[in-house]
């Protein structure tokens, strides 16, 4: 499977991080393309974009101010099929892609990308961060994913998805 471009913006209001693209992004090409992921209608329902972006034109989160990457570049089936090398690997050149576009906060797409990007043994829950990445101010969103059954429903998402948008000064 092919690897997924970043969407990149210049000091970008958020950066969002996900831990790596999904098969069924990896084979369409495109972020958070699998069939019921709900992270494109959260963004809109949160008033992070005035509208609801299709997956298959993710590149339109640069026009918003917004830039997307992965810890991992290499699709799968399931984040556990990805080896620590690649993790450790995709930590350090996460820290070198924020450093260079300078986002104004980091927003980290799911609870289990924190212990791995801060080096921290505990995973805590969703919401603002002490730590910052390269002066970015850090905030965790839960996994967008309807497989997530630690938020199931968008409903239990969407607070946290509006939160970050308040966070990161886009609503009040």
């Amino acid at each position: 499977m092919p690897r997924l471009p970043d969407i990149v913006a210049i000091r970008p209001r958020i950066l969002f991080v996900g831990i790596n693209p999904g098969a069924r992004s990896g084979k369409l090409g495109h972020h958070f393309a699998g069939k019921g992921n709900p992270f494109w209608r959260l963004l809109h329902a949160a008033g992070l974009t005035p509208e609801v972006i299709p997956a298959v034109e993710d590149h339109r989160l640069a026009e918003y101010g917004y830039a997307l990457t992965n810890l991992a570049a290499r699709p799968t089936r399931s984040a556990a099929e990805l080896k620590k090398t690649e993790l450790v690997r995709g930590r350090r050149e996460l820290l070198a892609k924020i450093e260079a576009m300078q986002p104004r906060v980091v927003a980290l797409v799911g609870i289990t990308l924190y212990p791995l990007v801060v080096e921290r043994g505990t995973m805590p829950g969703p919401g603002p961060k002490p730590e910052r990445l390269a002066r970015a101010r850090l905030f965790v969103v839960p996994n967008p994913s309807g497989l997530n059954a630690s938020f199931p429903g968008f409903e239990s998402k969407l607070v946290w998805f509006e939160q970050l948008a308040t966070f990161a000064g886009l609503r009040s």
